[in-house]
Protein backbone atom coordinates (compact mmCIF):
# COMPACT_ATOMS: atom_id res chain seq x y z
CA UNK A 1 0.00 0.00 0.00
CA UNK A 2 1.31 3.29 -0.88
CA UNK A 3 0.34 6.36 1.43
CA UNK A 4 0.59 10.24 1.35
CA UNK A 5 -0.08 12.56 3.76
CA UNK A 6 -1.82 16.18 3.26
CA UNK A 7 -1.89 19.10 6.18
CA UNK A 8 -3.91 21.71 4.62
CA UNK A 9 -4.63 24.73 5.67
CA UNK A 10 -8.25 25.16 5.64
CA UNK A 11 -11.26 23.12 3.89
CA UNK A 12 -11.24 24.15 0.88
CA UNK A 13 -7.48 23.21 0.14
CA UNK A 14 -8.93 19.98 1.70
CA UNK A 15 -11.66 19.53 -0.75
CA UNK A 16 -9.39 20.45 -3.77
CA UNK A 17 -6.57 17.88 -2.70
CA UNK A 18 -9.56 15.36 -2.31
CA UNK A 19 -10.39 16.10 -5.77
CA UNK A 20 -7.14 16.16 -7.14
CA UNK A 21 -5.99 12.61 -5.43
CA UNK A 22 -8.81 10.95 -6.79
CA UNK A 23 -8.31 12.50 -10.71
CA UNK A 24 -4.56 11.49 -10.17
CA UNK A 25 -4.66 8.11 -8.42
CA UNK A 26 -7.89 6.89 -10.08
CA UNK A 27 -11.13 6.49 -7.21
CA UNK A 28 -11.16 2.47 -7.33
CA UNK A 29 -7.62 2.65 -6.52
CA UNK A 30 -7.53 4.88 -3.30
CA UNK A 31 -9.07 5.16 -0.35
CA UNK A 32 -9.10 9.12 1.25
CA UNK A 33 -9.05 9.59 4.78
CA UNK A 34 -9.86 13.43 5.69
CA UNK A 35 -9.75 14.48 9.33
CA UNK A 36 -10.22 17.85 10.96
CA UNK A 37 -7.43 19.35 13.70
CA UNK A 38 -8.55 21.73 15.97
CA UNK A 39 -8.29 23.04 19.81
CA UNK A 40 -4.48 23.19 21.04
CA UNK A 41 -4.56 26.76 22.43
CA UNK A 42 -6.63 27.38 24.95
CA UNK A 43 -8.17 24.56 24.44
CA UNK A 44 -7.08 20.31 24.49
CA UNK A 45 -6.43 19.63 20.70
CA UNK A 46 -8.16 16.56 19.48
CA UNK A 47 -8.46 15.33 15.82
CA UNK A 48 -11.19 13.37 14.18
CA UNK A 49 -12.31 12.08 10.50
CA UNK A 50 -14.39 14.69 8.39
CA UNK A 51 -14.66 11.78 6.13
CA UNK A 52 -13.92 8.46 4.67
CA UNK A 53 -13.81 7.63 1.15
CA UNK A 54 -13.13 3.83 0.97
CA UNK A 55 -12.17 2.12 -1.99
CA UNK A 56 -12.85 -1.75 -2.44
CA UNK A 57 -9.46 -2.41 -3.86
CA UNK A 58 -6.94 -0.06 -3.03
CA UNK A 59 -3.42 0.15 -4.11
CA UNK A 60 -3.31 3.62 -2.14
CA UNK A 61 -4.33 5.73 1.00
CA UNK A 62 -4.22 9.40 1.19
CA UNK A 63 -4.61 11.19 4.40
CA UNK A 64 -5.71 14.98 4.44
CA UNK A 65 -5.70 16.93 7.56
CA UNK A 66 -7.36 20.12 7.85
CA UNK A 67 -4.98 22.51 9.91
CA UNK A 68 -7.17 24.73 10.56
CA UNK A 69 -5.17 28.07 9.85
CA UNK A 70 -1.79 28.66 7.70
CA UNK A 71 0.58 29.15 10.54
CA UNK A 72 -0.17 25.55 11.88
CA UNK A 73 0.48 23.17 8.84
CA UNK A 74 4.06 23.21 9.73
CA UNK A 75 4.13 22.63 13.18
CA UNK A 76 1.04 19.79 12.72
CA UNK A 77 3.29 18.26 10.28
CA UNK A 78 6.74 18.65 12.62
CA UNK A 79 4.01 16.96 15.79
CA UNK A 80 2.95 13.91 13.43
CA UNK A 81 5.93 13.14 11.08
CA UNK A 82 7.37 10.11 13.60
CA UNK A 83 4.46 8.31 13.67
CA UNK A 84 3.17 9.08 10.39
CA UNK A 85 6.76 7.56 8.93
CA UNK A 86 6.04 4.64 11.21
CA UNK A 87 2.50 4.42 9.77
CA UNK A 88 4.00 3.86 5.86
CA UNK A 89 3.70 7.57 5.12
CA UNK A 90 6.77 8.30 3.43
CA UNK A 91 5.33 11.04 1.33
CA UNK A 92 4.31 14.18 3.63
CA UNK A 93 3.16 17.21 1.63
CA UNK A 94 1.91 20.66 3.16
CA UNK A 95 -0.52 22.70 1.50
CA UNK A 96 -0.73 26.63 2.84
CA UNK A 97 -1.66 29.99 1.04
CA UNK A 98 0.54 32.83 1.34
CA UNK A 99 -2.45 35.12 1.64
CA UNK A 100 -2.39 37.63 3.83
CA UNK A 101 1.59 38.35 3.21
CA UNK A 102 2.17 39.88 0.26
CA UNK A 103 3.99 38.52 -2.71
CA UNK A 104 7.47 40.30 -1.98
CA UNK A 105 7.54 38.03 1.56
CA UNK A 106 7.26 34.52 -0.54
CA UNK A 107 10.90 33.88 -0.55
CA UNK A 108 10.89 34.54 3.01
CA UNK A 109 8.06 32.39 4.02
CA UNK A 110 9.62 29.69 1.64
CA UNK A 111 13.04 29.70 3.85
CA UNK A 112 11.35 29.55 7.17
CA UNK A 113 9.25 26.44 6.21
CA UNK A 114 11.96 25.11 5.14
CA UNK A 115 13.88 25.09 8.07
CA UNK A 116 14.20 21.73 10.33
CA UNK A 117 14.73 21.11 13.70
CA UNK A 118 17.65 19.33 14.62
CA UNK A 119 15.42 16.00 15.09
CA UNK A 120 14.68 15.81 11.45
CA UNK A 121 17.38 16.78 9.90
CA UNK A 122 18.78 13.27 9.07
CA UNK A 123 15.96 12.36 7.46
CA UNK A 124 15.39 11.90 3.71
CA UNK A 125 12.81 14.46 2.34
CA UNK A 126 11.33 14.75 5.18
CA UNK A 127 8.17 16.65 3.93
CA UNK A 128 7.39 19.49 1.13
CA UNK A 129 4.91 22.47 1.71
CA UNK A 130 3.47 24.16 -1.15
CA UNK A 131 2.58 27.64 -1.00
CA UNK A 132 -0.59 28.92 -2.74
CA UNK A 133 -0.11 32.45 -4.65
CA UNK A 134 -1.65 34.04 -3.38
CA UNK A 135 -4.47 31.64 -2.21
CA UNK A 136 -5.47 28.52 -3.66
CA UNK A 137 -8.58 30.33 -5.29
CA UNK A 138 -5.68 31.62 -7.48
CA UNK A 139 -6.29 27.96 -9.15
CA UNK A 140 -9.73 28.62 -9.17
CA UNK A 141 -10.19 31.92 -11.18
CA UNK A 142 -7.25 30.51 -13.43
CA UNK A 143 -9.62 27.64 -14.05
CA UNK A 144 -12.42 29.91 -16.51
CA UNK A 145 -14.15 27.44 -17.90
CA UNK A 146 -16.04 26.34 -14.67
CA UNK A 147 -17.88 30.06 -15.30
CA UNK A 148 -19.60 29.29 -18.00
CA UNK A 149 -20.78 26.28 -15.76
CA UNK A 150 -22.54 28.71 -13.35
CA UNK A 151 -24.26 30.98 -16.12
CA UNK A 152 -23.61 31.08 -19.86
CA UNK A 153 -23.75 35.11 -19.54
CA UNK A 154 -20.43 34.88 -17.50
CA UNK A 155 -18.16 35.66 -20.61
CA UNK A 156 -15.04 37.29 -20.23
CA UNK A 157 -16.72 40.76 -22.13
CA UNK A 158 -19.30 40.98 -19.40
CA UNK A 159 -17.03 40.35 -15.81
CA UNK A 160 -14.70 43.05 -17.61
CA UNK A 161 -17.58 45.03 -18.26
CA UNK A 162 -18.83 45.22 -14.79
CA UNK A 163 -15.54 44.56 -12.90
CA UNK A 164 -13.51 45.94 -14.89
CA UNK A 165 -11.28 42.88 -15.70
CA UNK A 166 -11.26 39.68 -17.60
CA UNK A 167 -10.65 36.59 -15.78
CA UNK A 168 -10.14 34.92 -19.25
CA UNK A 169 -6.95 37.61 -20.17
CA UNK A 170 -5.38 38.02 -16.93
CA UNK A 171 -2.13 36.31 -15.04
CA UNK A 172 -4.44 35.04 -11.91
CA UNK A 173 -1.32 35.64 -9.67
CA UNK A 174 -1.81 39.38 -10.25
CA UNK A 175 -5.04 39.18 -8.47
CA UNK A 176 -4.47 40.11 -4.75
CA UNK A 177 -7.74 38.57 -3.81
CA UNK A 178 -8.93 35.82 -5.85
CA UNK A 179 -12.07 34.30 -3.52
CA UNK A 180 -12.95 37.91 -2.92
CA UNK A 181 -13.21 38.37 -6.73
CA UNK A 182 -14.68 34.83 -7.42
CA UNK A 183 -17.38 35.90 -4.74
CA UNK A 184 -17.85 39.32 -7.41
CA UNK A 185 -17.95 37.07 -10.48
CA UNK A 186 -20.46 34.72 -9.06
CA UNK A 187 -22.71 37.60 -8.16
CA UNK A 188 -22.98 39.47 -10.92
CA UNK A 189 -25.23 35.95 -11.40
CA UNK A 190 -27.01 36.16 -8.25
CA UNK A 191 -24.90 33.60 -6.59
CA UNK A 192 -21.99 34.07 -3.97
CA UNK A 193 -18.58 32.26 -2.57
CA UNK A 194 -18.57 32.62 0.83
CA UNK A 195 -16.16 29.67 1.40
CA UNK A 196 -18.57 27.37 2.65
CA UNK A 197 -18.63 23.43 2.82
CA UNK A 198 -21.04 23.06 0.00
CA UNK A 199 -20.02 26.25 -1.92
CA UNK A 200 -16.35 24.95 -2.31
CA UNK A 201 -17.77 21.31 -2.79
CA UNK A 202 -19.86 22.63 -5.80
CA UNK A 203 -17.72 24.94 -7.42
CA UNK A 204 -14.87 21.90 -6.83
CA UNK A 205 -16.69 19.61 -8.81
CA UNK A 206 -17.57 22.38 -11.73
CA UNK A 207 -13.52 22.82 -12.19
CA UNK A 208 -11.82 21.24 -15.30
CA UNK A 209 -9.11 18.68 -13.82
CA UNK A 210 -7.90 17.60 -17.32
CA UNK A 211 -7.39 21.50 -17.92
CA UNK A 212 -5.86 21.78 -14.71
CA UNK A 213 -3.10 19.18 -15.34
CA UNK A 214 -2.96 19.88 -19.14
CA UNK A 215 -2.83 23.28 -18.95
CA UNK A 216 -2.45 25.41 -16.07
CA UNK A 217 0.05 23.34 -14.41
CA UNK A 218 2.94 24.92 -16.70
CA UNK A 219 1.31 28.14 -15.50
CA UNK A 220 1.21 27.70 -12.10
CA UNK A 221 4.76 26.30 -10.17
CA UNK A 222 3.11 25.96 -6.85
CA UNK A 223 -0.13 24.00 -8.64
CA UNK A 224 2.64 22.03 -10.93
CA UNK A 225 4.65 20.84 -7.50
CA UNK A 226 1.53 19.80 -5.69
CA UNK A 227 0.57 17.48 -9.26
CA UNK A 228 4.03 16.51 -9.66
CA UNK A 229 3.96 15.38 -6.37
CA UNK A 230 1.39 13.23 -6.29
CA UNK A 231 2.23 11.42 -9.36
CA UNK A 232 5.49 10.83 -8.40
CA UNK A 233 3.80 8.63 -5.43
CA UNK A 234 1.70 6.98 -8.43
CA UNK A 235 4.68 6.12 -10.10
CA UNK A 236 6.83 5.21 -7.31
CA UNK A 237 7.65 1.44 -6.76
CA UNK A 238 5.89 0.15 -3.72
CA UNK A 239 7.88 -0.52 -0.52
CA UNK A 240 6.26 -3.25 1.64
CA UNK A 241 4.97 -1.51 5.11
CA UNK A 242 3.77 -3.55 8.74
CA UNK A 243 -0.57 -2.94 8.41
CA UNK A 244 -1.29 0.04 10.16
CA UNK A 245 -5.34 1.61 11.38
CA UNK A 246 -4.35 4.89 9.64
Amino acid sequence: MKKIAFFVEGQTEQIFVNRLVKEIIGSSNVTVIQKKISGGTNAPKREFVRSYSISRKPTFTALIYDCGSDNRVKSEILDNIKSLRESGYNCIVGLRDLYPLPIDELPRLEKGLKFLPYSLRELNNPFDIVIAVREVETWFLAETSHFMKIDKRLTGRFIERHLGFDPYNIDPVSREHPSEDLNRIYKLVGKSYTKKHWQVEKLVSRLDFNKIRRDLRPKIPALNTLITTIESVKKAKLVHQPTTNI
